[in-house]
């Protein structure tokens, strides 16, 4: 992940909502609805058929699990602290 790209999450996270975009802010990235310029989302079921995945696919954009999405977050940060 880069600063800017659009991250977008759906389903229910273990994680309050609030709280990953906080943390998605927090590291530079932003977050929103499904676009083209999305660079990843993040979904409670990787195998959802909500619009949001379904548009996701249809663009060629990752649909990643909460857990992975934890592991980019904490490889963003150690970045960040270097």
């Amino acid at each position: 992940l880069h600063h800017g790209d659009r991250v977008v999450f759906t389903g229910d996270m273990r994680r309050d909502r609030g709280e990953w975009e906080s943390v998605v802010t927090f590291l530079g990235l932003r977050t929103g609805g499904v676009t083209r310029d999305t660079r990843v989302l993040v979904a409670a079921d990787p195998n959802s058929l909500s619009g949001k995945a379904a548009r996701a696919r249809a663009y060629g954009i990752p649909v990643i699990t909460e857990a992975a999405f934890e592991q980019l977050v904490a490889a963003q940060a150690g970045r960040l602290r270097n």
